[in-house]
Formats: structure tokens, C-alpha cells, sequence
């Protein structure tokens, strides 16, 4: 998995062969993105008393503490030719600076 910054925000890139789209989830939470997903298994040869298997496959999961909170809704991906690119937008100035909060007496 690569993590680019840009001035717009993350760019996360993971690279799946062979695993197909409907495999792979993509989750949210406050500041923690996960992927998860299953790659199937591949084809295995036998000759004898010995099998090939050239490819790894099973259930694969990464979790990614975000610098921020990204805004509700703004979040990108997509998959194509096995690459997951997902682009988390940096929230607007004011939404993610701190805001003052005015004390009033109560009643």
C-alpha cells in the first residue's frame, strides 16, 4: 500500500492482482480507513506426489489512521487493472480548525 499527500488531500494506492472488485471493501470510521478483502484461490496443478501452486490467496485486511477527519460523503475509489486508488480529500479550513465554543450562564 502507498500513501501519496498532495495539496487536495491522500492518495492511497494497493496494489491487488487478481482480485476481483467485488471482493474488496473499503470502510470508514472517524479517522480510520480499512480495507479488507479475499483474494480466491488460485489454480493447482498435481503430477505425482507434488502440487504447484504458484499464487498466494486468503483474506487480507489493512487499517490506516487518517491525519484528519474527512468530510461526510467526499471519500473516492476505485479499481482498475488490480489497482484500489482511494483519494481522501482534505476537509475545508473551517470545518477542520478549531472553533470556539461561547460560555453563557445558565438559566
Amino acid at each position: 500500500m502507498d500513501v501519496h499527500e498532495t495539496d487536495a488531500g491522500l492518495e492511497i494506492t494497493a496494489e491487488l492482482p487478481g482480485v476481483a472488485k467485488e471482493d474488496v471493501d473499503a470502510f470508514l470510521t472517524d479517522r480510520t480507513l480499512t480495507i479488507k478483502g479475499e483474494k480466491k484461490a488460485s489454480k493447482t496443478v498435481s503430477e505425482k506426489d507434488r502440487q504447484i501452486s504458484e499464487r498466494s490467496y486468503g483474506p487480507f485486511r489493512r487499517v490506516m489512521a487518517l491525519p484528519y477527519v474527512p468530510e461526510h460523503g467526499q471519500i473516492e475509489a476505485h479499481m482498475e487493472n488490480g489497482v484500489l486508488t482511494v483519494v481522501v480529500p482534505r476537509p475545508d479550513e473551517a470545518s477542520a480548525s478549531p472553533r470556539k465554543i461561547e460560555l453563557r450562564k445558565k438559566g
